[in-house]
């Protein structure tokens, strides 16, 4: 028969085994509470595998050691706080870092400085290379002002229209 502190110490390691499986089933949508938060270690992820180590490790030291209510507590407790830590530093942190896209919709490219590959003649379309954070793009365009930009010409992005850029000379 299970004790009132071992049914408490697997409450909170069940708690962390459904989370995760819940996390598994329906992804970050579980997190958006948390997206105003000043604190990043306080991330879900964080705190929930904290309070599963502490169930875990409580549980495990109240059966098979022979230490006092207190020192188990205390011990849980410093487990939890190790495998937070790691979980943070090793886990979260790093994959906060890596979520940067490479895909951008056609308004991003408004400003953008790019040159043309082949001549945009004044009343025509012409092919304009433009640097963005995934690489080189090339893109339909036409004069903004009605005159010819010769190849190599620096250009600035104006305005995009039906997926054409409008193009002025950069000075």
């Amino acid at each position: 028969m299970l004790s009132g502190v071992e049914l408490f110490f697997l409450g909170c390691f069940a708690f962390g085994l459904i989370y995760a499986l819940l996390l598994l089933l329906f992804g970050d949508a579980s997190t958006g509470w948390v997206d105003g938060f000043v604190l990043p270690p306080l991330h879900p992820v964080v705190l929930v595998g904290g309070v599963t180590a502490f169930g875990g490790s409580g549980f495990l030291l109240d059966r098979y050691a022979n230490l006092a209510l207190i020192y188990v507590c205390l011990a849980a407790l410093a487990i939890a706080a190790v495998l937070s830590l790691s979980v943070y530093f090793l886990l979260v942190r790093p994959m906060r870092h890596a979520e940067n896209s490479v895909g951008y919709s056609m308004n991003d490219l408004i400003g953008k400085i790019g040159y043309v590959w082949t001549t945009v003649p004044a009343d025509g379309l012409g092919e304009v290379v433009v640097t963005m954070v995934g690489g080189t793009t090339s893109h339909m365009a036409v004069s903004v002002d009605r005159t010819e930009i010769a190849e190599g010409t620096r250009v600035v992005v104006v305005d995009v229209r039906d997926h054409v850029l409008q193009v002025a000379l950069f000075h």
